[in-house]
């Protein structure tokens, strides 16, 4: 099964999220039983900041800095994260973020166990294209742990991914963002407008909606994680 972590600004009883350096409140970190510190891409940080604020905020797992699209720097930067890790009080497990194509990228880092695909949340990045670089990307590294950065948030990755089992975990913003739209997430992924989206208790609502959201895209990629292992042992007895 593939965890759904919440990059996440509200207070939702939901206990994975993930969180950057831009928007770490620990009002959010203190509803989290398992989180992320993602070092948020083109934010004005450091990797020694990003170990510091993981020590500070107990992260569970901490992302190295990275650039989007470009391999040599990011590269580069985890060099100088993994140096500054081994004699830093941080004890949160490092995830290594990828560039696509990751199954390139993979090859000119050092090894490790943990990994995150970055890269994919863009404008331009076609759900077909994301699906790509994940399956290429699990055909040189098959075992290794993978985070997918910032997708999941809509059914067509979520049906090709979650069959496969190629990531253990990724996070999106969708469940709080729809909730901030007085949306819920439907059975398919689609936003359906649930509430009026003014009045004294537009606001009150919306932390609702957000664990509501939260706990059906984990539930959607379980279902469909579920619908790959039945449609697998039914092919074993024809």
């Amino acid at each position: 099964m593939t965890d759904v972590y919440i990059a996440s600004d509200k207070e939702t009883a939901y206990p994975r999220k993930l969180q950057k350096p831009a928007t770490l409140r620990p009002s959010v970190r203190e509803t989290a039983e398992t989180f992320i510190l993602d070092s948020g891409i083109g934010d004005d940080v450091s990797n020694a900041e990003v170990l510091d604020l993981a020590e500070e905020y107990n992260a569970d797992f901490v992302v190295a800095k990275d650039y989007l699209h470009d391999h040599d720097k990011t590269t580069e930067s985890i060099h100088e994260f993994i140096d500054l890790y081994e004699s830093h009080l941080c004890d949160a497990t490092p995830m290594i973020p990828l560039q696509p194509p990751h199954a390139e990228h993979y090859q000119d880092v050092p090894e490790f166990d943990t990994y995150v695909l970055g890269g994919m949340a863009t404008d331009e990045t076609t759900d077909a294209q994301a699906i790509k670089w994940v399956r290429e990307f699990r055909d040189v590294a098959p075992d290794v742990y993978a985070h997918g950065l910032g997708v999941g948030g809509g059914i067509e990755f979520t049906r090709a991914v979650a069959s496969k089992g190629w990531l253990d975990s990724i996070d999106c913003s969708t469940p709080e963002v729809a909730a901030s739209f007085g949306c819920v997430l439907d059975e398919q992924l689609r936003q359906q407008q649930v509430r009026v989206m003014t009045g004294d208790g537009a606001t009150k609502r919306n932390i609702p909606l957000g664990t509501f959201n939260s706990y059906q895209i984990q539930d959607v990629w379980n279902r469909e994680a579920d619908r790959q292992d039945t449609q697998t042992k039914m092919d074993t007895y024809q």
